[in-house]
């Protein structure tokens, strides 16, 4: 017997529920008392359904929702703080207003007037527990510090030194909620901001999520990153792209070469 898959256009009232999803999206500033709802969403989705990004659920599986209210709460402790003491944070979140301003996306993007520097900024991605410190069951800390230890020193090779850029970080939208816009949202900020401060932005992208921000005007970078595991109890190949965005050249004749 043959199958025949057909594919119908959608209707034109799909159509128009689509462009309202994405309309209907508003874009603000992450605040501090914003990081209590997001540690809240253990209670309303379920367990491993929040807004925590790679690679903590690597290192953190939860199965739970106790093991997801305490990887919330361990992994927003560390990001509030760096929101309190890192001054080159910038942390956005996408809300729905039909939905009482639910937090649905968050990105963490930087500003470095004079370039990344590895040695003075590590230590805000790291873990690293004092004695009494709570750490939640089965956080596989070695896994996690590997990782991004990895993936930050081989900035540069990769991105100039002492050269002032955007870098974004941290980006993750609630699973239920992807496909409605809330990335691009957060991207074409950062994008924005690079062109206004005439700068580079670079990201590091899981291979999957690729194609969203080269839809946006970021390219990879010379060859995948790969970050090998086997030696902190997963056997896999933890890759990255290496991506970068230019705010494009214009020649003005008279002018030279300006940026946008």
């Amino acid at each position: 017997m043959t199958h025949c898959l057909i594919i119908l256009p959608l209707r034109t009232s799909q159509l128009k529920k689509l462009r309202l999803s994405k309309m209907h999206l508003q874009l603000r500033p992450l605040e501090l008392q914003d990081f209590d709802e997001l540690v809240s969403h253990a209670a309303s989705y379920p367990p491993g359904d929040d807004l925590v990004g790679p690679p903590t659920p690597i290192c953190c599986v939860v199965k739970t929702r106790e093991e997801a209210q305490a990887r919330l709460t361990f992994h927003f402790n560390k990001q509030r703080n760096r929101f309190c003491g890192d001054p080159t944070v910038r942390y956005m979140k996408v809300v729905d207003p039909t939905a009482e301003n639910t937090i649905i996306s968050i990105a963490r993007w930087h500003f470095y007037p004079n370039g990344y520097n590895f040695d003075t900024q590590i230590h805000w991605e790291t873990h690293n527990p004092v004695p009494g410190q709570f750490i939640p069951r089965g956080f596989n800390i070695p896994l996690h510090n590997h990782i991004l230890t990895t993936r930050d020193a081989a900035r540069g090779s990769w991105i100039p030194a002492n050269s002032p850029c955007w870098i974004l970080m941290h980006m993750v939208t609630h699973p239920a909620s992807r496909g409605k816009g809330a990335a691009g949202l957060l991207i074409r900020w950062g994008i924005e901001q690079a062109k206004k401060d005439r700068v580079p932005a670079y990201l590091e992208a899981g291979v999957m999520g690729r194609p969203i921000y080269e839809r946006y005007g970021f390219v990879q970078t010379g060859d995948l990153l790969e970050v090998d595991l086997r030696d902190f109890g997963v056997d896999t190949i933890f890759s990255m792209c290496k991506m970068a965005y230019f705010p494009r050249l214009i020649a003005k004749e008279g002018r030279g070469v300006v940026r946008e």
